[in-house]
This record gives structure tokens, sequence and C-alpha cells, in this order.
């Protein structure tokens, strides 16, 4: 669904996703201030009360939108370097940076949310959790990495950071038409490859680490 489109009509199906992809959409469009689960209601086309069923209040739904978000995210991300099945850390942490690009580029509404300081300011507890866990993976592999040469004289929660932030920064730039123009590029997985070999690089005259 473009973003500002009003959401269609909600008829059969599971109604506490239609919510929450409509919360998304709402936070990426028009901000978080705009949110209400009577808006939400009327958007889908039930009764002002049926997003009671699923969420008692607007701070519930949106630990949940965070939490939701999150997952979806920590999955394409965990499922893209699995799917190489490279033992060498970094080609598994290129693909890592790949599974989120593609992951925040295809899911837009998503990614913004997840990104708003209010949504991740109701996050629960498990949220925080997982959260912690998905950055202890990823700052494994990134001393993996060092070990193996990148950049070893860097203190390795710096480095971490850095490996986190630049597809952050990447996805919510490529948020605007200017700096697709600006790349080129029309391929996007072509695009995404080339931005983390940037990052981590793992070409070696013209081939790929084994």
């Amino acid at each position: 669904m473009a973003a500002g489109n009003k959401a269609r009509p909600y008829h059969h199906g599971d109604l506490r996703d239609a919510i929450l992809t409509r919360a998304a959409e709402i936070i990426g469009d028009k901000g978080i201030e705009a949110l209400s689960l009577r808006a939400i209601a009327r958007d889908l086309g039930v009764s002002h009360g049926a997003p009671n069923r699923h969420f008692r209040s607007k701070a519930e739904l949106l630990a949940t939108l965070a939490t939701e978000a999150w997952q979806a995210a920590r999955r394409a991300t965990l499922a893209a370097a699995e799917q190489h099945g490279s033992e060498n850390p970094h080609v598994r942490l290129n693909a890592l940076g790949r599974g989120f690009l593609r992951w925040a580029m295809n899911n837009p509404a998503l990614f913004t949310a997840l990104l708003h300081p209010d949504v991740n300011r109701y996050a629960d507890d498990s949220l925080r959790i997982a959260q912690l866990e998905f950055e202890q993976i990823i700052h494994e592999v990134v001393v993996e990495t060092q070990a193996d040469g990148r950049y070893s004289g860097t203190d390795s929660n710096v480095l971490t950071l850095y490996t986190n932030a630049v597809p952050y920064g990447i996805a919510a730039l490529l948020r605007t038409p200017l700096a697709l123009s600006r790349s080129g590029k029309i391929n996007q997985d072509e695009l995404i490859a080339d931005l983390m070999e940037l990052v981590v690089p793992i070409r070696h005259s013209g081939n790929e680490r084994q």
C-alpha cells in the first residue's frame, strides 16, 4: 500500500495483523501523534471498539508493534546469513547487513515505525532482551572479522556500533528519491551488495571470500 493511502476496509482474516499493519503505515506517513485505535478502526471499516479486543490502549498497540517489527527485522537478518551458509565471518557479517537492508527497503512502513523514538519508548522488557541478544550476535561476528583482519585495532564495541549504524542509516537515506537517483542503480540487490561491500568487504580480485 502506498504511503498516505487510506487502508482498504477490513473484511476477513486476522484483524490483529491488519491493525498492526495500519498502525505502522500511519506512523510512517503522518507520525505517531496521528495514531489512534478509533482512527484505525475507521480506516479498516470495523466498529470503533473492535481494536480493543486485541489492544487495550495505544501504548499496548505501540509496544506490540515495536516487538513485532523488531522480530521481523531480526528474522530476515539472521535468515540471510543462514541461507548463505559460509563460515567466513566477513561473508556472514556482509550477509547480515544485506538481509537487514533488504527487509528495511521492502518494509518501509515497519522500518520507519521501528526507528520512531516513541515506538521504542513503549517497548517492553522482552523486546529489550531480544535486542540485547541480537546485538551480542552481531558483536560476536564483528570480533571474528577483527581476528581475520578487519579494523583489528579498533575497539570491538565501537566497530559493532559502526557496523550496525551504517545499514540503518543507508536504509533511512534510501527512503528519499534523490538518494536513489544518485546511486545510479536500478537493481535493488545489486545496490545493497555494493553498499555492504563498502562496510564489510568480501570481494578479492573479483572473487568472493570462501
